[in-house]
């Protein structure tokens, strides 16, 4: 379950994202900067961006957390309470939109650079080409999983830092970050 604090932050970057596209932006593009932004930031900073869970599915990774919470805005009967994050935000068409600014004291300067890096990327791109661009070696590593169990589609974010081509020292950076994390949640 997330905190208060990651959904916050979460909802602080897709806003951010979102800033980027007045006219709304359909769920892949959303997902794909979402997804490439990550990569970067762990490349560079050994950190997520947000702590965000991203599985594997036919069009690429999904951030699971933000991809609930918008199915629940177009009507799906979901379980799950999404008011607060949902606010300054609506779904229409498979298209998001937002009507209100991004908190942007949850935004790192770091976080900005990577965030500007893959909206200016991947802004005027396809989503179908975003989506078989994010078919990297981290997506299909889940995929690879899913056929021993289809609950298994979850993409560690080691995947995603060495997809993006991260140093082993970086991995390993990362690994000790996660089994710290992990200890402290015992």
């Amino acid at each position: 379950m997330k905190s208060l604090i990651q959904i916050t932050k979460i909802k602080a970057v897709i806003l951010y994202i979102m800033q980027s596209f007045p006219d709304g932006v359909d769920y892949i593009k959303l997902f794909k900067i979402l997804y490439f932004a990550q990569q970067d930031h762990l490349v560079k900073y050994g950190k997520v961006i947000v702590d965000e869970s991203f599985r594997a599915v036919k069009h690429g990774p999904v951030p699971t957390y933000t991809y609930k919470a918008l199915q629940i805005a177009e009507g799906k009967p979901l379980e799950g309470d999404f008011k607060d994050f949902l606010l300054g935000i609506e779904v229409r068409d498979k298209k998001v939109y937002a009507s209100m600014s991004p908190d942007m004291d949850y935004i790192s300067g770091a976080n900005k650079k990577c965030l500007e890096d893959a909206i200016e990327k991947y802004k005027d791109a396809d989503p179908y080409d975003l989506s078989d661009m994010s078919h990297d070696s981290a997506w299909k590593e889940a995929n690879r999983r899913m056929l021993d169990d289809p609950q298994k589609n979850f993409i560690t974010i080691i995947d995603i830092a060495r997809a993006g081509k991260a140093s082993e020292t970086m991995v390993d950076y990362i690994r000790e970050k996660q089994l710290v994390k992990n200890a402290l949640s015992c």
